[in-house]
């Protein structure tokens, strides 16, 4: 059965017991109106009654015609409403209380000579009048015993409606939370397989089906899950596989930007500064030299026969001496001086925190006995010879650019000079000091 047929059951059942109710609450309603009106009708009779009760005392105080047609009209009175109740009081009491009035006006009718006489209390008066009041009481107690009855018939009645009427009730209220009861049960079980489900296609499960026996709306919401979980399968990658992947190619990218990073700044070639990449770093290093009052060298270097071993034993060879010189100059240093490569043969070397012009001497005795030790190469052991010019911070020069040319002319100087293996630029001679 579908869920909706299984709520149109609920809601049915709910307004057949709204119904019900609405049935008992107004049966009970018009049982309690017979019984007012039935109560209300005895009451008047009870009234009659103690109405004529009345004018028999005024008749034994005031014994006259007048009265005594009082007296007719009272038992006249309380004969028609005894007749107008016959469906309030039993007629075995409308009959009793009926023939007790006949009695009383048959006294009136016999005993009228009685009371044109003297007024005087005699034996026959006071029989007469007791007899009045036992009528009376006799008709006092019918009334009271029709009214004890019915107020007895009608608490009997209403305890049975109550009775079979809430048995109707409790029966059907019972079915309808029974009926409601499994169907919630039903329903939060098939949700919860259901969120299950959906909680494990959130976490990349694809493969689980989902089963549902009943055929209703849910187990066709579980055929829609399956078909969609089947098509993700096939269009989707596993969740850790595309993490994977995902982290690979971040690696990948983060690997890209470092190298690309690295090959704006160093020569593709040596692995050191480019001409760009070392003016930057050696900029900072001039303010750093300055701000902190500190001696600092600028050194040039060309490898002097470098063209002559290249054009012998071929490009590949010099490439392979220009990596083995870039290695040996980056040892030489220490690891807070800057070495790059301008380009071709030609290197430039920034050294930083110099104390004396001794400590820089030992700097370039150690460069030049680095560069000039024997290489060995897949064709033959090869010896370099370096030309080095040197300008010194702060006393050559304060910027970089005027450091760079006073070295190159330095270094010009110790090429062009056989015996000099390198020269500081304040050591040129005069005429070519600029």
């Amino acid at each position: 059965m579908k869920i909706g047929q299984k709520l149109n059951i609920v809601v049915y059942a709910c307004a057949a017991l709204t119904l019900v109710t609405l049935l008992i609450t107004v049966e009970l309603f018009q049982k309690q109106s017979q019984t007012q009106v039935r109560l209300d009708r005895i009451v008047a009779v009870h009234s009659q009654i103690d109405s004529l009760r009345g004018r028999l005392w005024l008749y034994r105080q005031y014994p006259s015609a007048q009265t005594r047609q009082d007296v007719y009209q009272s038992t006249n009175a309380l004969r028609a409403q005894l007749s107008s109740d016959q469906h309030a009081i039993p007629p075995q009491s409308v009959q009793s209380m009926t023939q007790a009035a006949d009695s009383i006006d048959r006294l009136l009718d016999t005993t009228t000579d009685q009371f044109g006489r003297e007024q005087s209390v005699d034996e026959g008066r006071l029989m007469l009048f007791s007899r009045f009041n036992i009528l009376l009481q006799a008709m006092s107690e019918a009334a009271f015993s029709v009214r004890q009855q019915a107020m007895h018939d009608a608490s009997k009645q209403q305890k049975m409606l109550l009775v079979v009427h809430g048995g109707i009730l409790v029966l059907l209220a019972l079915l309808v939370t029974i009926f409601a009861t499994r169907l919630r049960r039903r329903l939060r079980q098939r949700l919860k397989t259901l969120h299950s489900t959906v909680t494990q296609i959130k976490k990349g499960d694809l493969t689980t089906e989902l089963i549902m026996t009943d055929k209703d709306e849910l187990t066709e919401l579980a055929d829609h899950v399956n078909e969609m979980k089947h098509a993700l399968s096939h269009t989707m990658v596993d969740k850790n596989q595309l993490s994977e992947e995902v982290a690979r190619q971040t690696q990948q990218l983060r690997e890209q930007q470092h190298q690309l990073k690295f090959l704006a700044e160093h020569d593709e070639l040596t692995g050191l500064f480019n001409r760009r990449a070392f003016e930057s770093h050696v900029d900072v290093a001039l303010m750093r030299a300055n701000r902190a009052q500190t001696n600092a060298a600028l050194l040039f270097i060309d490898l002097n026969n470098f063209k002559q071993v290249n054009d012998t034993y071929g490009h590949g060879v010099g490439d392979e001496l220009l990596r083995v010189v870039s290695q040996r100059l980056k040892h030489a240093v220490r690891r807070s001086d800057l070495v790059g490569r301008l380009g071709g043969d030609e290197f430039i070397v920034w050294l930083d925190l110099l104390t004396d012009k001794d400590a820089l001497n030992e700097v370039i005795r150690r460069i030049q006995d680095d560069v000039h030790a024997p290489i060995l190469t897949e064709k033959a052991e090869l010896s370099l010879v370096s030309s080095i010019g040197v300008s010194c911070f702060p006393t050559d020069g304060l910027e970089l650019q005027q450091m760079m040319n006073q070295a190159d002319a330095a270094m010009y100087y110790a090429k062009t000079h056989a015996n000099e293996r390198h020269c500081l630029y304040s050591n040129l001679p005069a005429e070519r000091i600029q």
